[in-house]
C-alpha cells in the first residue's frame, strides 16, 4: 500500500490512469445504485414486479434481465456525469484561436430560389 495515497485499496486494484480510475470507481458505484434500485423495485412491488416475476417458471431469467439492465443504465449514467462534470487542466486553454483574438470573414453564400411546396418523398 502506498503510504500517500488517500484510498485505502491494495496496490494494482484500480487503474493507475485518473481517467480509468475515475471510470472505473463511478462505474462501479452506478452499479450498484443499479443493485439496488432492483432490490427496491422488488421489495415495494412496484408495478407488479415481483408478483409478476414469481408468478413464472422463468423468473431467474427476468430477475436477470432487469438486474443488468439496471445496472448498465445506472453504471453509464454515473461515468458519464463523472466525465461531465471533470475540470480541464488549468493550461488546456479556452478553446479559441492561438492568439486569443479572433477575425469574422465574410463568406459569400448562394441563395437557392425558394421552393413554395416542400419536395414529396413519394408519389400518391
Amino acid at each position: 500500500m502506498n503510504p500517500g495515497s488517500r484510498l485505502n485499496t491494495p496496490r494494482g486494484f484500480l487503474p493507475r490512469q485518473p481517467l480509468f480510475r475515475l471510470l472505473a470507481v463511478n462505474g462501479l458505484a452506478g452499479a450498484g445504485l443499479g443493485i439496488l434500485f432492483v432490490i427496491g423495485i422488488l421489495a415495494l412491488d412496484i408495478a407488479g414486479i415481483r408478483s409478476l416475476l414469481t408468478s413464472t417458471g422463468e423468473w431467474v431469467i427476468g430477475l436477470a434481465l432487469l438486474t443488468m439492465g439496471s445496472m448498465t443504465t445506472f453504471a453509464s449514467v454515473a461515468m458519464g456525469g463523472a466525465i461531465m462534470l471533470m475540470r480541464s487542466p488549468p493550461d488546456a486553454g479556452t478553446g479559441g484561436p492561438v492568439g486569443g483574438h479572433g477575425a469574422l470573414v465574410p463568406v459569400r453564400v448562394r441563395r437557392h430560389a425558394r421552393v413554395s411546396a416542400p419536395p414529396r418523398l413519394w408519389p400518391d
